[in-house]
């Protein structure tokens, strides 16, 4: 019988024909210590290698020495500013309040620029489809910096990742709201010393001192604008990006398994709820002028131009502390540490006693010992055409797995109306019943989105309550694809009339001029509507009114009109169908939610282990590219084409002035429901083929890390031990 440290003196001094400079039994000894010394290899003719054994060992002096100066590390600071009073805040609780607070500020970007597309149609005389690619700019910007940021951070430190990336962000919407400052007031047409209100001047032959100006400043600051506004978008996708792909891991990386779920689903909740703020934060700013001063009249003026530029200053200014405080998390908690220290000394332990246990049934000859490379060494030389050729292997792999690549494709059809129809949702409830962008916005964010994030975070229990397997999954889903289709074939009868207008109709196209104002000389640069005996004129001129009286906010002497008098804005709808519409939405959103938690788990469980990771990486690609981009593109181009009358900008196109709330309607939700047959029919062609698919429980409770840096000795030494508790 032999003892394992026995046979390391044997080893040392077997007749002293060993000349090793160091025993794993000495290193071991000096490992208690201060001392580092890596082991040797050493080679002893005719003797065999215990490589488990020494592998283990040299994990333990690997972490040792990785982890002598950990103390500084896991305190939080960074580099050597570490404040005492904040020392308290490197924990994982600290960490999930300042993610949850930049989640929830990035994500409400998204739906702050769905709830001022008409502030920023009417002020830059653009169309509904340029202020959708506002939308999708987001995306353009994300989708580049979401390999990155997941590549080089999930390699570094990721809390500084995402503190950097956040402050991308901050510039992204300074630089939104910079045509305001640049520009100021010079594109509203109010603000450049003409007057706003064009009355009938009798026999003055289309010149009555309103005609504007026209010259090219007016679309090159239009444009100029636009070019900002978008550049700042595409700033705010490549920087939030980090927030999204990396804070996730650092929280599962340093929690226990069974809390995982409950901190991550803290943290994915405030990126759900992100977007109903976004548009409250719209019905704020849009509430104020646009230069924060009182213009002399009120919101329901066709005039009122709100302050779009202020929620991005507002956001900017929120994000720079919440980002500078990200900054001083530790690369890994205290916590971590430990457990990888622990796990390690541990490991080595067992490896000792294990071995030592079987030397007592046979004896170790003097052998070669053989130090085999760690996991990391060979990654280190593991090429980069390696890396390349084995990531193009698992796409095609994804590829060819049937399961998947339907999944993906309802998926993307599903982004594809989701993104369309959300962001066009505010001008939609603006326009069909006749509401301010105030208004508009308050509805959408509280019922609409207000019933996504609920129907989120409900979806998870109802897989969880009823212990959905695959098909039971599948059931939902297409159920819940099923609902949309139906629910908008519904809403599409829900609606308010069109109101009468002065003019002749061509084609669902509208001509304002008339034979009795033809010696008004009234012009379509002053869109000024005004209501007279239930129907809408163009301005006052076209009413023939030739006085004003500011105070009533009425106007006289209108020729046009048998009263006499006419009032400012467009005439109002005694509609009362928003009530239904917007109850009947909230649930059918709601209902069609349900499925956002089993379509992620179906995504992930209908590939390899491995595969988990690059699985969700291409989903989040294709349906970037195939829902998020052209989905509010499509939408947009329909609701041009329900336009009646557009503005005119010196010659040129500009915003709509006037839509067919018909026509409106029944594009709108007839996209959605069209659409919504692809997915449908995917999801229906999953049930079927999923039937012999099951929920590996085991791996459904354990949260793998996306952060690419688990292939360390320290990660797996530390995976070992969590996998055990």
């Amino acid at each position: 019988m032999y003892n394992i440290r026995n046979n390391f003196h044997k080893i040392e001094n077997d007749g002293g024909k060993n000349d090793a400079p160091t025993s794993v039994h000495n290193h071991l000894e000096n490992n208690g210590g201060m001392h580092h010394a890596p082991v040797e290899e050493t080679v002893v003719p005719g003797q065999t290698a215990d490589v488990g054994l020494l592998n283990n060992v040299n994990a333990m002096n690997s972490l040792n020495t990785s982890t002598a100066g950990s103390g500084s590390d896991a305190v939080y600071g960074c580099g050597r500013l570490r404040p005492r009073i904040l020392r308290r805040c490197a924990n994982i609780n600290s960490f999930l309040v300042c993610h949850c607070a930049l989640l929830l500020l990035y994500g409400l970007i998204y739906s702050y620029i769905a709830s001022i597309q008409t502030t920023l149609e009417k002020q830059f005389q653009i169309n509904a489809k340029k202020t959708s690619l506002l939308a999708s700019a987001n995306m353009i910007g994300y989708l580049p910096s979401l390999i990155i940021s997941s590549y080089y951070g999930g390699k570094g430190h990721r809390p500084r990742y995402i503190a950097v990336g956040m402050l991308v962000v901050t510039v992204g919407c300074f630089f939104a709201s910079l045509p305001f400052f640049v520009y100021g007031l010079t594109t509203v047409a109010s603000s450049s010393g003409e007057s706003l209100v064009e009355l009938c001047v009798r026999g003055d032959s289309g010149e009555n001192g309103t005609e504007r100006t026209c010259g090219g400043a007016d679309a090159a600051m239009n444009e100029g604008a636009y070019a900002f506004v978008f550049s700042g978008m595409v700033l705010v996708g490549a920087g939030g990006a980090s927030v999204v792909t990396l804070g996730f891991p650092y929280i599962d990386d340093n929690v226990r398994p069974q809390s995982a779920p409950l901190y991550i689903g803290f943290a994915f909740s405030a990126r759900v709820f992100g977007p109903v703020l976004g548009y409250l934060m719209g019905t704020l700013c849009t509430g104020f002028y646009v230069d924060l001063t009182d213009p002399g009249f009120d919101i329901s003026s066709s005039s009122w131009i709100g302050a779009w530029w202020l929620g991005f200053d507002i956001v900017a200014i929120c994000i720079i502390p919440a980002a500078i405080f990200m900054m001083g998390f530790p690369k890994r908690m205290k916590r971590r540490l430990h457990l990888i220290k622990e796990t390690s000394a541990s490991s080595a332990t067992r490896c000792l006693d294990d071995t030592d246990d079987r030397v007592h049934n046979e004896e170790v000859p003097n052998t070669v010992v053989q130090r085999s490379p760690s996991l990391s060494e060979q990654h280190q030389h593991e090429s980069v055409v390696q890396s390349v050729k084995g990531l193009l292997e698992a796409v095609l792999k994804l590829a060819k797995n049937e399961i998947f690549r339907t999944v993906i494709i309802g998926a993307c059809a599903d982004v594809f109306i989701v993104t369309g129809f959300f962001v066009s949702l505010p001008k939609y409830l603006e326009v069909q019943f006749y509401q301010t962008s105030p208004q508009a916005n308050t509805y959408a964010g509280i019922v609409a989105i207000l019933a996504m994030a609920l129907a989120t975070l409900a979806g998870g229990w109802v897989v969880k309550w009823f212990r959905l397997e695959p098909r039971g999954v599948m059931a939902l889903i297409s159920s819940c694809a099923a609902v949309w289709l139906l629910g908008n074939l519904i809403l599409m009868g829900i609606g308010c009339a069109n109101m009468p207008w002065e003019g002749t109709w061509d084609n669902n196209m509208l001509s304002v001029g008339t034979n009795c104002t033809e010696s008004c000389g009234c012009t379509s640069t002053r869109f000024n509507p005004v209501c007279a005996e239930g129907t809408t004129f163009y301005s006052p001129c076209h009413a023939g009114c030739s006085r004003e009286s500011p105070k009533l906010q009425n106007y006289t002497d209108c020729e046009c009109v048998e009263s006499g008098w006419a009032l400012e804005n467009a005439c109002t709808s005694d509609c009362d169908n928003q009530v239904p519409f917007l109850i009947l939405l909230f649930f059918i959103v709601f209902f069609v939610n349900l499925r956002n938690v089993g379509h992620m788990m179906i995504t992930i469980r209908c590939v390899d282990k491995e595969h988990k990771d690059i699985a969700l990486g291409v989903a989040q690609v294709c349906t970037g590219l195939l829902g998020v981009i052209p989905g509010p593109l499509l939408y947009a181009t329909a609701i041009d084409n329900a336009c009646s009358l557009f503005a005119d900008n010196c010659g040129k196109q500009g915003h709509c002035l006037l839509y067919d709330n018909v026509q409106f309607r029944q594009l709108y939700h007839g996209i959605s429901a069209a659409m919504g047959l692809i997915p449908l029919v995917a999801y229906i062609v999953v049930f079927v083929k999923c039937r012999h698919m099951k929920f590996d429980e085991k791996a459904a409770n354990t949260l793998t890390s996306a952060s690419g840096n688990t292939n360390t000795q320290n990660e797996t030494v530390l995976s070992q031990y969590e996998s055990s508790l």
